[in-house]
């Protein structure tokens, strides 16, 4: 059952809480919905058929098992909390210039110079036609931070990005602002997007043309989906590729639209979209095994994917970008970042993007520091 809350500070009392829970934005909206479920309740899975006939609000990993199941909570409660004008605002177009939350470090790190190694040799091998490597970093809590506030905080930045908080006793706090849809749709229309490459804006405009790279790695994430698609009979549109922006930040999008005649089908699209050549790489089952092997580190749940999951209904799931994490009784936040690797991709040029991208992040714990909500 649904009922709207004007009221905010619902947020807060639902941390305080301590149950399984999510609120979330959809891109535009001026209401965030929270759905809630007694832990009991919670249930979880380490394998796409599981999600047959089941709904709910779905939250998996970059990789299934090894700890990371996907995470179901059932629609038992449902609320929407008003977001006012001054949050949420088809005005804000071009958000003022963000300052830099602290010194970007301009210098790759140790583990990150030998990540890069490896991928760009496997590269100009001819191993891959692209691979996306991430990176984690920690930063501390400011004084009085609110999970509340900081959700808030991102809603009112990123107008036209999915910002999400979720939290369970097992994986603790997850906030994040994304752009990219996995796959959202209902009623037999569904649509899926090619989203990457990246520039960073200037007063809210490109500052060059797109480079080739970045042409090249958005439109080898196009070409797969259009294969996935092909190779299961089912017919499909493009609109793009075109300028997207997501905050401080531009990428490279197309529109994939698609139909399908049974819900049936919905999960075997979804299990074969992700993990998407956009978090990933080319070929991608070769990529995501490299990737396990030579990245150095645990993604979790970055570049996993997370939203309402109807296969009778409405579904909208988005791949997790621009996000942090906190797990239960730690100090740290986790911050998460990444970007495509071609064999002409420099390891200073890649690292500096990862910088500026954990901006996103670092800008929303800023705005968290003062306690709000509780």
């Amino acid at each position: 059952m649904s009922r709207m809350r004007n009221d905010e500070a619902v947020i807060g009392e639902w941390i305080k809480g301590g149950e399984a829970f999510v609120f979330y934005r959809e891109p535009g909206e001026r209401v965030c919905h929270g759905i809630r479920a007694a832990r009991s309740s919670l249930q979880s899975f380490e394998v796409f058929p599981s999600l047959d006939g089941k709904t709910g609000f779905v939250f998996a990993p970059f990789r299934f098992g090894e700890g990371h199941p996907l995470w179901l909570l059932p629609l038992e409660e449902e609320i929407e909390v008003g977001i006012s004008r001054a949050v949420c605002s088809d005005e804000v177009e071009a958000p003022a210039p963000m300052p830099f939350c602290g010194r970007l470090e301009d210098q790759p790190s140790k583990g990150y110079r030998e990540a890069f190694r490896a991928f760009s040799g496997a590269l100009r091998a001819g191993d891959f036609q692209k691979l996306v490597l991430s990176r984690g970093c920690t930063d501390a809590f400011p004084h009085g931070f609110s999970w509340a506030r900081a959700f808030t905080a991102a809603c009112r930045r990123y107008v036209h990005s999915y910002v999400y908080l979720f939290h369970t006793p097992q994986t603790g706090f997850w906030l994040g602002a994304t752009p990219e849809i996995l796959l959202a749709g209902g009623k037999g229309e569904y649509r899926t997007v090619a989203l990457a490459g990246t520039q960073f804006l200037q007063e809210g405009k490109l500052t060059a043309p797109w480079s080739e790279k970045n042409i090249r790695e958005q439109a080898f994430v196009t070409e797969y989906i259009g294969g996935c698609l092909r190779e299961r009979g089912v017919r499909f549109t493009l609109e793009g590729p075109y300028t997207a922006t997501a905050g401080e930040l531009a990428h490279l999008k197309t529109d994939i639209r698609f139909r399908l005649s049974s819900v049936e089908a919905l999960g075997g699209i979804l299990q074969a979209l992700h993990p998407t050549p956009a978090v990933c790489g080319l070929p991608k089952e070769d990529a995501f095994r490299f990737i396990l092997s030579h990245e150095g580190y645990d993604r979790s749940y970055y570049a996993g994917f997370l939203g309402r999951w109807e296969p009778e209904g409405k579904t909208a799931l988005y791949v997790n970008l621009r996000c942090m994490q906190c797990g239960e009784g730690t100090k740290k936040i986790r911050l998460y970042a990444g970007g495509g690797i071609l064999p002409a991709s420099v390891c200073e040029e890649e690292w500096m993007e990862t910088e500026r991208k954990l901006q996103t992040m670092k800008y929303v714990i800023s705005k968290g520091g003062t306690d709000v909500f509780g």
